[in-house]
């Protein structure tokens, strides 16, 4: 009874927990998930789970075949809920398991909602260590180099190859204030002369290594132009104002306003 009337204030106060809309199923998922944070005490946090399934209703063979299209393509759940517990303070599972499952007939858990989420703990290989044994330490995730290769525009190098946590991008090697006191370094810096330099803003984004989910990501950053990623034969714009960004791959473009710059990535040292 508790739980119902529960449901009943969470749908008056945020009605996307009872929508049917791609973007309301998405946000209330994610926001599902980060509830099941849980105080640990001492100031910690922690999420107590290590698998997640995601049941969807789609009983329409063709909004099905939509709704898989816009997971597969426009979603990324594993990391963004993975970036929703660490915005909660929660370290993320290393061994987290995210899956969406489409369901053509409803089912109990669903009630009056379009989703319903099943939250698991399960052993891993170090859990199961023999009794008086130390448990031996879980592989960290191999470092990838990476590689940008100037395409368009002209920048101090034609390549870069980068091993640091986190570099900037843009137009200058220094950035001064008004002082002048450097207060950035661009560590891929385009050149401050011509067309199509000037469309990269001095602080124009950053990459970083994410060791969680063992990949780069990209975080555009203000006030900078256009930035967008052309991925296989597709879009993917970056907005300034989202702090996750969007992870990268290898044969991925980056525009920086007309500028761009091609991904490549390697094997490199353990992260």
């Amino acid at each position: 009874m508790a739980n119902e009337i529960v449901d009943k204030i969470r749908g008056w106060i945020r009605p996307w927990t009872r929508g049917t809309e791609p973007l309301e199923i998405r946000r209330a998922i994610l926001e599902d998930a980060e509830s099941r944070v849980v105080a640990a005490g001492g100031g910690k946090r922690v999420f107590p789970y290590n698998r997640i399934r995601i049941h969807i209703l789609a009983p329409d063979p063709r909004e099905r075949t939509e709704l898989e299209a816009i997971v597969q393509e426009g979603w990324n759940l594993p990391d963004e809920i993975a970036a929703r517990l660490r915005e909660r303070g929660a370290p993320v599972p290393p061994d987290l398991d995210v899956a969406v499952i489409f369901d053509a007939e409803a089912r109990p858990e669903y009630a009056d909602r379009r989703f319903f989420l099943l939250y698991e703990r399960t052993e891993t290989a170090a859990a199961v260590t023999a009794p008086g044994q130390p448990m031996r330490p879980r592989p960290r995730p191999v470092r990838l180099v990476l590689e940008l290769t100037v395409v368009k525009g002209v920048a101090a190098q034609r390549v870069y190859t980068i091993t640091a946590d986190r570099i900037h991008i843009g137009r200058m090697a220094e950035i001064v204030d008004s002082e002048g006191r450097v207060k950035r370094r661009n560590d891929v810096a385009f050149q401050e002369d011509g067309e199509i330099n000037q469309t990269v803003s001095r602080e124009h984004a950053r990459i970083a290594w994410d060791e969680t989910t063992g990949g780069w990501w990209l975080r555009a950053e203000q006030p900078a132009a256009a930035t967008r990623i052309f991925r296989e034969g597709r879009t993917i714009d970056i907005p300034a104002h989202d702090r996750r960004g969007v992870r990268l791959a290898a044969g991925d473009e980056v525009y920086l306003g007309r500028a761009c710059l091609k991904v490549g990535m390697r094997a490199g040292v353990e992260g």
